[in-house]
């Protein structure tokens, strides 16, 4: 299987308007088409048509994440390897999602909806596509945000979801955190040449833990910062710290449904090639210092507020 990116988390929000205002004016992302129903956003250093959705809904979380693959008939073979793994599979048809073409629906193990598709619309940089400035405008909105870059979804039990990425997306698992027992309590995986594409952590089957836009320094990361505050918006009270884990300066805050996001910068390049590298392990008792480096614990709420 040759998937070549994340590219999108689709979300379900309570307040569309309110939804649209914070992730452009307080993430900084470019709002692409929108309706009564839905909103398509996608950050500046990015082409395609968008790369998060907000669909109105009764409750917050997440519908579903969207992975590009390299080639048509990658979506042919994903289908049949996850229905013969037991796995929900459907098409869903060009049209249903805006400025994409038809892909595969796969239900993972974790019951987290993943979407496999190969076109998409492009829509340029935010700078131009002719003879563009390489610096960010000074009528910009919102925080420097170049990509989405990963998304950390919940469940009971990781491991048949890893399984299912490793052995049959050709996911790398980059690093982990086990029990005594050596079972996985949360995975770190990589589909290109980045720490993490995806991550699952504990909670219930199907939630939502959080999805991060990559910056391209600390110092944005602090500026990022400065507009959380400005526009009082709901932060984890640590403020800004650093993972033991990826190794990135971060900062988690929450869009007004309760859906958590991050900014953060600093994630080291994976090896690219499935299995070429073993992952890093954490055990239980060291994982406070893999997730929050500085303090060396974790806030209680971190992991049991998910949507």
């Amino acid at each position: 299987m040759a998937i070549s990116r994340f590219s999108y988390a689709s979300m379900r929000v309570m307040e569309l308007e309110a939804a649209i205002k914070h992730y452009t004016e307080v993430v900084g992302l470019r709002l692409v088409e929108s309706d009564d129903q839905s909103a398509y956003f996608q950050a500046d250093e990015c082409q395609d048509h968008h790369c998060v959705i907000v669909n109105l809904s009764d409750r917050a979380g997440i519908d579903h994440v969207g992975f590009k693959v390299n080639d048509p008939s990658d979506l042919v073979e994903a289908a049949e390897a996850a229905a013969a793994w037991g796995l929900a599979v459907r098409d869903v048809p060009q049209g249903e999602i805006a400025g994409q073409g038809p892909g595969v629906m796969i239900t993972l193990p974790s019951s987290h909806n993943m979407l496999l598709f190969y076109h998409a619309d492009k829509i340029g940089y935010a700078n131009g596509m002719l003879n563009p400035s390489p610096g960010v405008s000074k009528n910009k909105v919102g925080a420097k945000v170049t990509h989405l870059d990963h998304t950390l979804l919940s469940c009971e039990n990781a491991q048949p979801t890893v399984d299912f990425l490793t052995e049959v997306l050709d996911f790398s698992l980059t690093e982990k955190v086990v029990d005594p027992a050596g079972n996985i309590i949360a995975a770190f995986m990589s589909c290109t040449n980045t720490m993490h594409d995806l991550a699952l952590g504990p909670g219930p089957d199907g939630t939502f833990h959080h999805m991060a836009f990559g910056m391209h320094s600390r110092g944005e990361v602090l500026e990022g910062v400065d507009i959380l505050k400005e526009d009082e918006v709901p932060a984890l009270e640590y403020g800004v710290s650093r993972h033991g884990i990826a190794g990135v300066t971060t900062i988690y805050f929450h869009d007004p449904s309760g859906n958590r996001n991050e900014f953060f910068n600093g994630a080291y390049q994976a090896a690219g090639r499935p299995g070429l590298v073993p992952p890093i392990i954490w055990d239980v008792d060291n994982f406070p210092r893999g997730a929050f480096y500085y303090e060396s614990s974790v806030p209680e709420a971190f992991f049991d507020q998910v949507t």
